[in-house]
């Protein structure tokens, strides 16, 4: 098997480990959301993603297995994603000579997948909720001028229409998600606000994804068509 190949294909097995990791968090997940800490399990339309990795579930009880599934699923993605977009990076050397951009292309992603680690280093529990908080707006915000700036690479250089069409609606699906995120309804409020809160926030995360899905398609052919 081409080694070079190998770093990018096992972005599938990134894929497959967090949502599996996932999984298995939400469903030894005691119970509890912001609004309504009686309730039992994991609640996929109340509960936030970031509940998974509180050492405290919302109902008080411990949630210490599911907090270290759901904080190394998070590693994992972080880790794969890296790993990926490093040999992604031959591809895009081939074709964008832009030192200034692929500089700002790497650092960004760089600082945003530190900052997704960070989020699970820092959980929502009481303690370092405001750290927490800090780094998810860090994340997406960098990883938002990152797909910008992927998108002007991959047009400029018309690597893949596939890959061009899916930078674009992440684009906006990002920047949907920062504004509800910022300006939407405060989830602490009701029910009816944290769940468009937690919908957004299942949204984006699956719009990663299937992001970084694609791109591991469409790099695997490029490497395959141009002998990379």
């Amino acid at each position: 098997m081409n080694m070079k190949n190998l770093s990018i294909k096992q972005g599938y097995l990134g894929i497959f480990l967090f949502i599996i990791l996932n999984f298995i968090s939400m469903v030894i997940y005691p119970g509890g959301t912001i609004i309504e800490p009686d309730t039992r399990g994991y609640s996929f339309f109340y509960n936030f993603l970031s509940n998974l990795g509180e050492s405290t579930a919302k109902n008080g009880e411990d949630n210490t297995v599911s907090a270290y599934l759901f904080n190394s699923s998070m590693l994992i993605l972080a880790l794969s994603y890296f790993l990926f977009y490093v040999s992604y990076l031959r591809i895009q050397l081939k074709f964008n000579r832009d030192k200034i951009l692929n500089f700002l292309s790497l650092t960004t992603i760089l600082i945003s997948l530190i900052s997704f680690v960070l989020v699970a280093v820092f959980s929502a529990d009481n303690s370092t909720f405001d750290i927490h908080v800090f780094f998810v707006k860090v994340a997406f915000r960098l990883l938002l001028l990152h797909c910008f700036i992927q998108l002007f690479i991959v047009y400029k250089s018309k690597l893949s229409k596939r890959m061009l069409v899916s930078s674009l609606l992440f684009c906006v699906i990002l920047i949907l998600f920062i504004i509800v995120m910022e300006y939407g309804p405060n989830p602490f409020l009701d029910n009816r606000s944290l769940l468009i809160q937690v919908l957004f926030q299942k949204m984006i995360v699956i719009s990663i994804l299937i992001y970084f899905f694609v791109q591991l398609i469409e790099s695997i052919s490029l490497s395959k068509k141009f002998n990379l």
